[in-house]
């Protein structure tokens, strides 16, 4: 599984960098003192099962937590190299300025393009909606910019579909639109947060496929997060493991894939089906819950 992955060079500067965050939900803290660099062009997953803080994680970065009553970003630094050189900490610039970086410079996808797409408006209005709103462009311009994001992330017969609603559309067809709406502005950085759970497993292959291609399209960075070790070996170039708040492994896919340090990555690693494993059983073994030493 992991044999198929390629490690690439990456520029040794970071993009992103995450240091001693720590999120807090009321009494609970859903993310503690975590630390990460996110490099040019390169595929960072972070792993781990629900409630390990990993989209926490992603909705610190995009300055979402806070306009949540119960959360808080209690410490640390989040800073982002901008489009100039300049690097700016997104827990330090006021809202207004966080407007104006998400969606043109950090854009995400959501697990469930259903919750996150408007049931009332053809798909292709609003994908040329976040172009009107971020770049100004025109009424037309936007429509056609629609098709072409459209065409870009492999939507067959675009102008057909672009007047389409999202009930009409398949689960692969709806997550293929929000990648066209987060890819509208050319992003430095794409947040995927769990883009291809709900979908089988052929139009998963396809989706990660796609976010491949159009990374090294538009020379974005990516944030992949999943609770699929599968899935990461398909995709990333790095992998972050985290449970209950905190990171307790990462390193290269190689690395981690060929000797995990921690308990607990092995355990997510033992989750992942293999050919033939069963061969030799009626019936499948219980899946173990021990993460002694983790």
């Amino acid at each position: 599984m992991a044999g198929k992955h390629v490690t690439r060079d990456v520029d040794t500067r970071a993009v992103l960098s995450v240091k001693d965050l720590s999120v807090q939900f009321q009494e609970t803290y859903a993310v503690q003192d975590l630390s990460f660099d996110l490099r040019p062009q390169e595929v960072l997953a972070i792993v781990g099962e629900s409630g390990s803080g990993k989209s926490v994680t992603s909705l610190a970065i995009m300055g979402l937590v806070e306009l949540s009553s119960s959360g808080r970003v209690r410490s640390g630094t989040i800073e982002f190299e901008r489009p100039g050189g300049e690097l700016t900490d997104l827990r330090a610039v006021p809202e207004r300025t966080m407007r104006t970086i998400r969606g043109n410079e950090i854009s995400m996808i959501f697990q469930e393009p259903l919750t996150s797409l408007n049931p009332v408006y053809p798909v292709g209005d609003q994908i040329a909606e976040v172009l009107r709103v971020h770049t100004q462009a025109s009424r037309k311009a936007s429509w056609s910019g629609a098709l072409e994001l459209m065409d870009k992330v492999r939507i067959p017969e675009a102008a057909r579909r672009a007047k389409q609603y999202p009930h009409q559309l398949s689960g692969g067809m709806r997550q293929r639109v929000m990648i066209a709406m987060a890819l509208a502005c050319q992003p430095r950085v794409l947040i995927a947060d769990e883009p291809t759970t709900a979908l089988d497993v052929t139009i998963q292959a396809q989706i990660l496929a796609l976010l491949r291609e159009l990374k090294d399209e538009i020379g974005a960075s990516i944030i992949f997060i999943t609770h699929d070790m599968g899935v990461v070996a398909e995709i990333a170039d790095r992998v972050l493991v985290m449970r209950n708040s905190l990171a307790v492994e990462t390193g290269s896919v190689a690395d981690v894939f060929r000797a995990p340090r921690q308990p607990y990555t092995r355990l997510l690693l033992s989750a992942v089906p293999r050919l033939g494993s069963m061969a030799d059983s009626d019936t499948p073994a219980p899946f173990s819950l021990s993460t002694e030493g983790a």
